[in-house]
């Protein structure tokens, strides 16, 4: 079989705070795409003068594994910038959605507004700050409560004490969150229902997706609530499921379709839901730039494409390859025969 003549930088950090893609998988995706591409490397980029060195090598697509990065050499640096907004100045193609919609993957508060405007369901909220409210306030919104920080992912922040049931626990978490993160608090109404994740994938040259639903269920904490917490997810104790049931599958596909468009997300993404006591889809968060792992690990976008049918892990990967290659002209040697495997619907 003939390679396609083109060059994919594959780019993580070994800053773990800054990379959705670990070492494991990276390593599992340079090889299954030197299978078909001339030219595919690995790239570190812990920040901004990283990525200058890789944009002079001009990809012809940046697999992009990471969101923020420091403007400076150092390890953490409060001077962020998009890796996403950084390569659109510089006319760099990469996979996955561009910097606008990161930035809404990257804050819950905004994510959440995004959505309620497209007329789709939430949890209702408000953020807190310490010593904003005391025992005698009135709360936005009643007991109970579930409290995390506002631009976290990987259930960091998230743990028993998480869902609050009155002001004590209310104050305590928000201290908490004060202290370990630096921020205020993102305080939701408890949705009581089951949760799910939503893997969806866009077909390439048209409006349309593919939308694969799991259903995610973390055991009962000491306090019987079935949560998925920092714990749960290092621990990788959770159970992931197909939903079988026919008529809650459409709605989960349509709702998450729907706040996909709403957020302006491409390529590939993640859209997390809950269901209320009525089982009502409402939004949790999405995460754009999934994490696409497949070994002692498998992550829930992967698992969920799995899971359909439809795609085994590398027709997975080669189908997210080609979304972000369609965006750029590779020459002839771009044959239709080495991506024939790829569904179209």
């Amino acid at each position: 079989m003939q390679k396609i003549n083109a060059h994919i930088e594959i780019v993580r950090s070994s800053i773990p705070e800054l990379s959705s893609m670990g070492e494991k998988s990276c390593i599992m995706l340079q090889n299954l795409l030197a299978k078909y591409y001339t030219d595919v490397g690995i790239t570190l980029v812990n920040n901004i003068s990283d990525l200058d060195k890789l944009i002079l090598t001009d990809p012809d697509l940046v697999f992009l594994g990471v969101k923020k990065l420091p403007l400076k050499p150092i390890v953490v640096s409060s001077a962020m910038i998009w890796a996403s907004k950084y390569l659109e100045q510089k006319g760099i193609n990469y996979s996955g959605s561009m910097s606008d919609a990161i930035a809404l993957d990257f804050s819950k508060p905004l994510a959440k507004k995004v959505i309620l405007n497209a007329g789709l369901k939430t949890s209702d909220y408000f953020t807190a700050k310490v010593g904003q409210y005391n025992e005698k306030s009135i709360l936005p919104i009643d007991y109970p409560l579930f409290i995390k920080p506002p631009n976290e992912g990987g259930g960091k922040g998230v743990d028993p004490d998480s869902v609050v049931h009155n002001f004590s626990g209310f104050e305590s978490k928000v201290k908490i969150i004060s202290s370990d993160f630096g921020s205020v608090s993102l305080v939701e109404k408890f949705l009581t229902g089951r949760e799910y994740s939503v893997a969806i994938l866009d077909i390439s040259g048209s409006d349309e997706y593919i939308a694969m639903p799991i259903e995610i269920v973390a055991g009962k904490n000491l306090y019987g609530d079935r949560i998925l917490g920092r714990t749960v997810k290092s621990e990788d104790s959770e159970s992931v499921i197909p939903v079988e049931d026919i008529e809650l599958s459409d709605k989960l596909k349509e709702f998450a379709i729907s706040a996909y468009r709403a957020l302006g997300a491409r390529d590939y993404g993640r859209i997390d839901i809950r269901l209320d006591e009525n089982d009502i889809p409402h939004f949790l968060e999405a995460n754009l730039i999934p994490g696409l792992a497949y070994h002692e690990f498998t992550s829930y976008f992967t698992s969920a494409c799995l899971i359909s049918g439809l795609f085994d892990y590398e027709t997975m990967v080669l189908h997210i390859v080609k979304l972000g290659l369609s965006r750029k002209t590779i020459g002839d040697s771009l044959t239709q025969d080495v991506l024939s495997t790829v569904p179209t619907k």
